[in-house]
């Protein structure tokens, strides 16, 4: 099977012939939400090169196509061609709004006027009611496929007339300086879509193209990153021997070390991860074109990619399933802090995470400089996220990522404390206030049936404990929260969001939970634990008779201690 991949803009594919959507493709589906989230995509992103994923074609008969993945994406620009042509003829604009039909309808060999896009299963609705210049709106019947065609052209429609004023005018009508304005905006718009980019596909036959439409429908999905990114390298990078192809086991060798994580689309995110700790700062949707951009026709560059991506793939692995790693007594505290990333359910930190591992495993830096910045990060996260629960901008994001890129480029631990100290401050800079941190966490809360901030509020008592007591390690895995005044309490009366409280909260073993502890009032408990020599006064309990403000009372004291403790600068 012959594949030939190549970045493409929409109006270079719309110029390469005419496309078909045989009726073994599904019909056109996308409903609503799909339609309105392409449109905010195209409109709203402000970047060159969107990648909007790929486009698998076969050659029919020159210039014609087959389209076997990505007709809905097709179909919706389109839609959004015709659209913004009918707004261009409704203001006057006659060469304009054919200049943009060209790319919905042209003529053909014979001189004969032909669609660019032709479906089989929407004929001739689409053709007479959508992409005819002139509207030939005939009667013909509506099915499924036709309603979600009706339904998705108005609605670019309608976000169209939005755009450039007209739904807001009198009776439809713009001023003529409006038009000037719609003119403009309507130019943009247009010169947005054309630009899109995708990767376009091509295969030999028909029969080839059957067997990836077959693959791609048992997947349930289209082509990812990680697909595209295995068919450029694989494609620039030569076998050297005719049995062995090296560059295709070093790249199965590399699917393979994620074999075992459940997490949905690691490889894509290993890429990206990869990518913004080494390269530069992008997004999902356009890291393709920054991969095929970097390698060009370099095949000495697609190697070299290749070998780094290996490499760090092994330490991404450990990054995201720490639990599954061997570590050492004193990398313990790494394991720990990548634990707690998991917990808090966080991924911006990840470009700089990979590249504080890959530095500590190349010994540019040492085991004591790694685990105190992982430490620094993970506190962050705690108060940013964990707790204050901050909306995830993308300015953390690429703060990470520009340090992340330096720190893989330094060739010293003078050089990495400098960026580790820019980092931090940078970090500092977003950190939410104590009195914002204090209120958030005085609402934590934990019952056997609240469990939502169960795992949070275990850490954070766990960080009041330290890792060791009387000189003996804590084995954090084996306590338990244990409500001082009890849970069973609240059947007599006492209010659960006082029970529930995180002031009311301690950590003890099972057995002390179980048997000692066990629906005693408080008075007893705080006895009983001041016999055993439970460190009481660490962790804020230094009232014997426990009463609701010493509840409040000592969740103000566990967040003022665990906020000072955290010193990020």
């Amino acid at each position: 099977m012959k594949i030939d991949a190549s970045d493409k803009e929409i109006q270079d594919i719309f110029s390469l012939g005419y496309f078909r959507i045989p009726r073994f493709q599904r019909p056109y589906s996308w409903e609503r939400d799909e339609v309105e989230n392409f449109w905010d995509d195209v409109v709203l992103d402000q970047g060159s090169d969107y990648f909007i994923g790929s486009m698998v074609v076969y050659q029919q008969n020159k210039p014609y196509f087959g389209i076997v993945d990505g007709q809905q994406r097709l179909t919706t620009i389109t839609l959004m061609l015709a659209a913004i042509r009918n707004e261009f003829a409704a203001i006057g604009e006659d060469n304009l709004a054919r200049g943009v039909h060209k790319y919905v309808e042209q003529p053909n060999i014979d001189n004969q006027q032909e669609f660019v896009l032709n479906s089989e299963t929407s004929f001739p609705y689409l053709q007479a009611h959508i992409q005819s210049f002139d509207g030939y709106k005939f009667q013909c019947d509506v099915g499924v496929e036709e309603q979600n065609l009706m339904a998705a052209f108005q609605i670019i429609s309608d976000r169209l007339q939005a755009k450039i004023g007209k739904s807001n005018s009198v009776d439809g009508q713009l001023s003529l300086f409006s038009e000037k304005v719609a003119v403009g905006t309507l130019k943009s718009l247009r010169d947005k879509i054309l630009s899109l980019k995708l990767v376009f596909i091509q295969l030999d036959n028909e029969q080839d193209a059957y067997l990836i439409f077959e693959t791609l429908n048992a997947r349930g999905r289209d082509l990812n990153t990680s697909d595209l990114v295995k068919s450029l390298l694989l494609k620039k990078i030569r076998a050297t021997s005719a049995t062995l192809d090296s560059a295709k086991e070093s790249w199965n060798a590399l699917v393979k070390s994620f074999d075992d994580i459940s997490e949905t689309g690691v490889l894509d995110t290993f890429l990206l991860h990869y990518w913004i700790s080494a390269h530069a700062y992008t997004t999902d949707k356009k890291l393709y074109s920054e991969i095929s951009r970097f390698v060009g026709d370099d095949d000495q560059k697609a190697a070299g990619l290749l070998r780094l991506l290996s490499d760090s793939a092994n330490i991404y692995r450990v990054q995201i399933n720490p639990v599954g790693h061997f570590w050492s007594k004193e990398e313990f505290d790494i394991k720990k802090t990548l634990i707690a990333f998991r917990l808090f359910k966080v991924k911006q930190q990840s470009s700089m995470v990979l590249s504080i591992l890959r530095a500590y495993y190349k010994k540019i830096i040492t085991l004591r400089v790694a685990k105190v910045a992982l430490r620094k990060i993970e506190y962050f996260h705690f108060v940013f996220n964990a707790v204050t629960s901050q909306r995830s901008s993308g300015s953390i994001a690429t703060i990470y990522s520009s340090h992340a890129i330096r720190l893989s480029n330094a060739k010293s631990n003078d050089e990495c404390q400098i960026i580790f100290s820019s980092l931090f401050l940078a970090l500092s800079d977003k950190l939410p206030n104590y009195e914002e941190f204090e209120v958030k966490f005085c609402e934590f809360e934990y019952l056997s049936n609240i469990t939502k901030y169960k795992n949070v509020i275990k850490y954070a008592l766990s960080l009041l404990y330290g890792n060791t007591i009387c000189g003996l390690d804590i084995n954090h895995d084996s306590l338990t929260i244990e409500h001082l005044i009890p849970e069973s309490s609240i059947k007599n009366g006492v209010s659960a969001s006082i029970v529930a409280n995180i002031g009311n909260l301690i950590l003890v073993d099972e057995k002390t939970n179980s048997n000692d502890l066990r629906d005693k009032s408080p008075v007893e408990k705080i006895k009983n634990l001041k016999s055993c020599g439970y460190p009481l006064e660490l962790v804020g309990v230094c009232s014997d008779d426990w009463s609701e403000l010493d509840i409040k009372n000592r969740a103000k004291f566990v967040a003022l201690s665990l906020y000072k403790s955290m010193k990020i600068k």
